[in-house]
């Protein structure tokens, strides 16, 4: 289970020890990147842009409204958002991946069905609301408990159990006999 624990503040200066911020919150940031973007280069970017743009906007930060972990992954779901409305949703396959399955021809049909099953999970995944993906990004992505995603997305912890399992249930309905029915 993943902490998320508020990093040492001074809100009179607005002064944090970034070091500190991004030890603590870096790894989590990266998980749930990770899971929404699937390319580890791209998420690398991304994961860096996110610590920028927190270090370059602390000033915006509010502690009433919320944690400094809920803050940065605002600002991390803003900027694979951002990431989707540019590529417009294309896919591609990467060069080392090609290399890398063409070199070991004997998985090559196992990776193929489960490249697919993974594609199709991604293409049910698209069809769910925004803040749905981003629920299930957290929740299976980060591995964060429901109380934690609550206090990210600002849902009530009820609220984010119905979502998930609504969401579930869609996913379920449209991915049959592809393993992710159960």
């Amino acid at each position: 289970m993943i902490r998320i624990q508020q990093p040492t503040l001074d809100t009179s200066t607005t002064q944090i020890d970034f070091g500190e911020l991004y030890a603590q919150h870096y790894p989590a940031i990266y998980r749930y990147i990770g899971y929404r973007v699937r390319d580890p280069s791209i998420s690398d970017d991304l994961v860096a842009h996110t610590f920028e743009r927190a270090m370059t906007r602390i000033e915006t930060y509010r502690p009433e409204r919320g944690s400094l972990g809920a803050w940065i992954f605002g600002i991390a779901r803003h900027c694979v958002d951002s990431h989707f409305q540019r590529q417009r949703r294309q896919r591609w396959l990467s060069l080392d991946f090609i290399r890398e399955h063409a070199a070991d021809n004997s998985d090559l049909l196992a990776d193929t069905v489960r490249g697919e099953t993974h594609q199709q999970l991604h293409q049910a995944l698209g069809k769910l609301k925004a803040h749905e993906r981003d629920v299930i990004a957290l929740k299976f992505g980060v591995g964060l408990n429901n109380r934690q995603i609550a206090e990210i997305t600002g849902h009530s912890e009820s609220n984010v159990g119905v979502m998930l399992y609504r969401s579930l249930q869609r996913l379920r309905q449209w991915l049959p006999n592809t393993g992710y029915e159960q």
